[in-house]
């Protein structure tokens, strides 16, 4: 019987999370996981505007109420128009509250979600020291190809030196990634903390 894996959790044969490769995933895709935080701001910022006001509700059970002014009414208040400012400020409430839901599920889950993976490399950046952290800025950042990358006095260095400083970086990001999974909690019901979904 396998363990189930989840989407984005890279899982080793005997089902431990593999924090090696989500710290490659990570490196991997930093510039892109930039990007979409700052669009998803954008459209949060944005999605302000969807909300109703007073006087959108109003008008449209305004509408409502004087379609429905002929009929005999049964209610404490018989005038239509002051039912519908009666009840404004409840039908008000209600339309909002699903435009919330509806912010929270399609753009403030995946924010959190998208800043969550850009800390934790930008941890993992910051926990690097020396030489590794000179080279993982600028593969990881700065995304220069390895024969590009330079020392601390500016002068290129070897493809193998380049090579073992990002293999140290990765490790180490991958060390920060356990770390912060066991601080959490870690494995609960199959699924790492930081499985990316």
């Amino acid at each position: 019987m396998s363990e189930e894996t989840h989407p984005g959790e890279v899982q080793t044969s005997v089902g431990t999370p593999d924090y090696m490769e989500k710290a490659r995933e990570l490196a991997d895709s930093y510039p892109q996981l930039l990007a979409r935080k700052q669009e998803l701001k954008k459209q949060i910022d944005e999605s302000r505007a969807w909300f109703y006001t007073k006087d959108e509700v109003i008008y449209k059970l305004s509408q409502g109420a004087h379609e429905q002014g002929e009929r005999v009414k049964t209610s404490g208040t018989s005038n239509p128009v002051e039912r519908t400012v009666l009840n404004c400020d409840k039908v008000l409430a209600s339309m909002n509250r699903e435009i919330q839901k509806r912010r929270e599920e399609e753009l403030f889950a995946p924010y959190r979600r998208v800043c969550e993976e850009v800390e934790l490399f930008e941890i993992g950046l910051r926990s690097l020291r020396g030489q590794t952290q000179l080279v993982a800025r600028q593969l990881f950042v700065q995304r220069k190809a390895i024969p590009t990358v330079e020392d601390g006095a500016g002068k290129p260095l070897g493809r193998k030196t380049v090579e073992a400083e990002r293999e140290r970086a990765l490790e180490r990001m991958a060390e920060i990634l356990e770390c912060k999974d066991r601080m959490r909690g870690g494995r609960q019901n199959g699924k790492t903390e930081y499985s990316g979904k």
